[in-house]
């Protein structure tokens, strides 16, 4: 059997450039795999008994956590309405909207603890940079670099679920947003505070947060 020089020189004496650049590689290889390492490491969500990522409303988000034997008793029957205020996202082209998960979190840490959705209203009034997340995504796309809106489907799911989301008509205004760049269902206020004043009186109560 024909013998294959070694590709490693012996371990003593000077370093040859060939086991050099062996070297090196293995040592990016290392490096490079701890880094996807410690990546992934920090991309694992934590584990928190009972926490579940979405659901059962809101299926694209709107994480929760189940709470046994609450010693806080919500009445029997009781009619939940909350209106939410959505002032911040911008323009970011990846993240779904935070404020806006948390509607979604609403209806679903409810639904996780018996609450019939019948009984779990939701409102949300968007002013400031906000209402990005009411676009479509193509007008999403005009205005942001061709990106597709990334709140689109949880805005959607809302809307399917009865939330009421209501754009401020002086922040369309001065954005120059048009109706046909609205997704379906969305409504527009002539301001955002005609709207929370109008939830707030028809029993809904403002979350801050």
């Amino acid at each position: 059997m024909r013998a294959f020089p070694a590709l490693l020189p012996p371990l003593g004496g000077r370093p040859t450039p060939l086991r050099r650049s062996v070297l090196w590689r293995a040592h990016a290889a290392v490096v490079a795999a701890s880094i996807v390492l410690a990546t992934a490491v920090r991309a694992q969500p934590p584990l928190v008994p009972g926490q579940q990522a979405s659901g059962p409303v809101i299926k694209s988000t709107g994480m929760s956590i189940k709470v046994d034997d609450p010693t806080f008793v919500i009445p029997a029957g009781h009619q939940f309405k909350a209106v939410f205020e959505i002032n911040a996202g911008g323009g970011d082209t990846v993240r779904v909207n935070d404020q806006l998960v948390t509607v979604a979190r609403y209806l679903n840490l409810h639904a996780r603890h018996g609450i019939p959705e019948a009984q779990v209203k939701a409102a949300a009034v968007f002013h400031g940079s906000g209402w990005t997340a009411l676009l479509t995504d193509a007008a999403f796309a005009a205005r942001f670099g061709g990106k597709p809106n990334p709140s689109r489907r949880l805005t959607e799911e809302l809307l399917e679920h009865g939330a009421q989301l209501v754009l401020c008509g002086q922040t369309a205004g001065a954005r120059g947003i048009r109706r046909d760049e609205l997704l379906p269902g969305v409504k527009v206020a002539i301001s955002a505070m005609s709207a929370m004043q109008v939830f707030q009186s028809q029993g809904f109560a403002f979350i801050a947060w």
